[in-house]
């Protein structure tokens, strides 16, 4: 991190450990952090927050499962499982 250089302005980080991700450069800032992404990083985490909000989506009009419908899932994973190998 002695590359960093902290400037009342802010803060100034190399160019050369963001080389190679093209040239476009994702840049977001959170409460704490700078997040700094390539296009293609930020494409998949934007897929995955849409996978996982469907997920949510699709939890919540089924309602929370049953021990004995988990433990019947778990049976039928294991015993598909143990097919394969």
């Amino acid at each position: 991190m002695k590359a960093v250089k902290y400037t009342k302005d802010g803060v100034v980080i190399p160019s050369s450990w963001i080389k190679g991700w093209g040239k476009p450069v994702s840049v977001r800032r959170g409460a704490h952090m700078v997040i700094l992404e390539s296009p293609e990083r930020k494409a998949s985490r934007q897929r995955l927050a849409g996978m996982i909000r469907k997920l949510r989506r699709a939890t919540q009009e089924l309602g929370p499962l049953s021990p004995d419908q988990i433990a019947a899932e778990v049976a039928a994973v294991r015993a598909q499982r143990a097919r394969r190998s």
